[in-house]
C-alpha cells in the first residue's frame, strides 16, 4: 500500500479512537480496527497493526503492573501460542479475496461469544481452550481480546485492564516472531507499523480526558455495535467483489 498524508491521517484517526475505547473499557477493540483498516488495505493486517499496537499495550501493562493476574498466565499463554501457529497456517493457505469474509465472520463470532457467554470459573481446561481460541481468532481477525475479556470478566476492572494488556503484549511479540520465522514479516510491514504507532500513542495520552465520560454499563454495547457494523460492511465488500 502506498502511504499518503490522507491515508496516514485516516488510519491514525481510527487508531486514536480505538485506543481511547480500549483504555476506557479494558477490552481489545481489534474487532473495530480490523474491518475499517481492511477496507483501506489488507496489507495493514495483521503484522503492521500488531507491531504498532505494542506501543499501547506495553504502556497499559506497565501502568497497571501491580494488578496483573499472573496465576493463569502460563496456561493461557501456551494456548495462545498454539492458536497463533494454527492461524498462521490458515493465513498462508487462504486466497486473498476471501480474507474479508474470514475477518468479518470471526468478528461476528467474537461478538456473539461476548454476548452469550456470561460467566464461568477459571481452571486449566478453560485457560488452555480460551487461550487457544484467543490466539487463533486474534491472529486471524485481531479480535481475540473478546475471548480473553471473558476469562477475566470476574476480576476487578484494574486487573482486567492490566492483565489483558500484558497478554496482548505477549501475544503480539509471539505473533510477530512466528510471522518472521515463516517469512511473512516484511520491511514494508515494519514501515507501515511505524506509521501507525502515533495513533496508539496519542490515544493513550488523551484517553484520560474522555474515559470519565464513558459509562461502563454502555461502553461494551457501543464497542460491539461498532464491530458488527464494520464486520457486515467488510463481508458485503467481499461479496461485491471490491477487494
Amino acid at each position: 500500500m502506498e502511504w499518503t498524508i490522507a491515508t496516514f491521517l485516516l488510519v491514525n484517526l481510527i487508531l486514536i479512537i480505538s485506543s481511547v475505547l480500549q483504555m476506557a473499557t479494558g477490552v481489545s477493540v481489534g474487532i473495530i480496527i480490523v474491518p475499517f483498516l481492511a477496507m483501506i488495505s489488507y496489507t495493514l493486517l495483521p503484522v503492521p497493526v500488531v507491531l504498532a499496537s505494542l506501543t499501547l499495550t506495553v504502556m497499559m501493562a506497565y501502568q497497571g503492573r501491580e494488578h496483573i493476574d499472573t496465576d493463569n498466565m502460563p496456561q493461557i499463554g501456551f494456548g495462545m501460542l498454539l492458536g497463533i501457529f494454527v492461524a498462521v497456517y490458515i493465513l498462508k493457505n487462504i486466497e486473498l479475496e476471501y480474507l474479508g469474509l474470514l475477518f468479518g465472520t470471526l468478528i461476528l463470532i467474537s461478538v456473539i461469544i461476548s454476548i452469550k457467554v456470561k460467566s464461568f470459573k477459571l481452571d486449566s481446561k478453560v485457560n488452555y481452550t480460551g487461550g487457544f481460541m484467543a490466539g487463533l481468532i486474534g491472529t486471524l481477525a485481531l479480535s481475540g481480546g473478546q475471548i480473553l475479556a471473558l476469562l477475566f470478566q470476574n476480576h476487578p476492572l484494574s486487573s482486567i485492564k492490566a492483565s489483558l494488556a500484558f497478554l496482548y503484549t505477549l501475544f503480539s511479540l509471539a505473533l510477530l516472531l512466528v510471522f518472521y520465522m515463516v517469512g511473512e514479516f516484511s520491511y514494508a510491514d515494519f514501515i507501515s507499523g511505524l506509521y501507525m504507532m502515533p495513533g496508539f500513542v496519542i490515544g493513550f495520552f488523551i484517553a484520560p480526558m474522555f474515559v470519565k465520560y464513558f459509562n461502563p454499563k454502555y461502553s461494551k454495547t457501543v464497542v460491539l455495535s461498532m464491530a458488527v457494523v464494520g464486520a457486515l460492511m467488510l463481508i458485503s465488500k467481499t461479496f461485491m467483489g471490491e477487494v
